[in-house]
């Protein structure tokens, strides 16, 4: 996984006294104020994946990020605010930290064996029969592309040789904001065994690129939650890669863990101030 995991792993370690890792215990919020909750729009993966884990409908909702920069950037801007965004993603700083989810906090190790409470799979989804040139490049995914989705997130196997049958062709790839960074550098490796396709990514979010998928405007989907029945039904899905959901504060923010419990309080404006969080 990147290099910023060594970031939650070492403010884990030097705010080990004030909870971090080791329990629900509150510090003094009294100094805070009204908690300004930040969601991601309607259509992304990993606002969805988000909901279905916490319960929630996130009806305590303040304000809508477009992108997991700009959920850092409004939480970089408000010691008051709350979001998330997806961890191998995430810009993580002087002004963003993220903060651990029952007492577990977020990690290559944690996320790999499912500890995190909140895991879930990138997907890569696509409509009927792939073309040569399509299943050339899922077989690179599923071999020697696991490396690369192990640098930026967690593979879902081990890494393996790969050899192209040197298939031609384009390939249009679109969805999920959160996978479209693991997508091109795995595009960009791929080209060094198969210069003869051309990959397009374009990053809308999981809704839209499912949906051009169905309706055959683009060959694979970017997927950051799990399919609807009907979408299970429309099209063919492989799970290639793994990531967590960072829940993510101002590092001003006195708070290191948060319970699902209270994170669904949160967002479900049953906590509007921090010193309600018991």
């Amino acid at each position: 996984m990147r290099k910023r995991l060594i970031l939650s792993i070492t403010l884990c370690a030097s705010l080990l006294l004030s909870g971090c890792g080791s329990g629900n215990s509150m510090p003094d919020l009294s100094g805070m104020g009204d908690i300004t909750v930040i969601s991601r729009e309607e259509g992304s993966g990993t606002r969805n994946e988000f909901e279905n884990i916490i319960g929630t409908s996130s009806q305590g909702t303040d304000n809508v990020a477009l992108s997991t920069d700009e959920v850092s950037e409004m939480i970089s801007d408000d010691v008051n605010a709350l979001g998330y965004t997806a961890y191998s993603t995430a810009e993580l700083s002087e002004t963003v930290k993220a903060v651990s989810v029952n007492g577990i906090a977020l990690t290559e190790e944690t996320v790999s064996s499912g500890k995190y409470p909140l895991c879930r799979n990138y997907y890569l989804a696509y409509s009927g029969e792939l073309s040569d040139a399509e299943t050339d490049f899922l077989a690179y995914v599923m071999s020697a592309g696991q490396a690369v989705a192990d640098d930026e997130c967690v593979a879902v196997k081990k890494s393996s040789s790969f050899l192209s049958d040197k298939s031609s062709g384009n390939i249009k790839i679109c969805g999920s904001t959160s996978m479209a960074l693991l997508i091109e550098k795995m595009a960009e490796d791929y080209h060094s065994y198969n210069p003869n396709v051309v990959i397009e990514v374009t990053a809308t979010d999981s809704s839209d690129g499912l949906n051009s998928a169905i309706i055959g405007e683009c060959d694979l989907a970017m997927s950051s939650r799990e399919l609807a029945d009907y979408e299970n039904e429309l099209l063919t899905k492989k799970a290639v890669a793994r990531d967590g959901i960072a829940v993510i504060v101002n590092t001003e923010n006195p708070v290191n863990d948060l319970s699902e419990k209270q994170i669904k309080q949160i967002y479900d404006n049953n906590a509007q101030k921090w010193s309600d969080l018991k």
